[in-house]
């Protein structure tokens, strides 16, 4: 997964989860493979339900420190490229 993939993934889930709800795959319109790859690299927090198909089983809990962190950093990476040098 492309850090610019992570990041859409993470502010879409920020976005959700700080409007109170605790989003299924299907309702943030994520596949098991994305939730997965967040959650192993301890990026999300997830919770199993045991009920349902895979799409509405599994439940984004919370984004984990690490997850803000990554967040912030790609935010300051691309404001550190997209300076332009002043000339004098």
């Amino acid at each position: 997964m492309k850090d610019n993939d992570k990041l859409v993934a993470l502010i879409r889930l920020r976005d959700i989860i700080y409007s109170g709800v605790r989003p299924t795959m299907r309702e943030c319109g994520f596949s098991a493979e994305i939730i997965q790859e967040l959650a192993k690299e301890q990026l999300i927090q997830s919770r199993d339900k045991h009920t349902g198909d895979d799409s509405d089983r599994y439940v984004i809990e919370e984004i984990l420190p690490a997850g803000h962190s990554f967040i912030s950093q790609q935010h300051a990476l691309r404001d550190r490229n997209n300076l332009t040098p002043v000339l004098a």
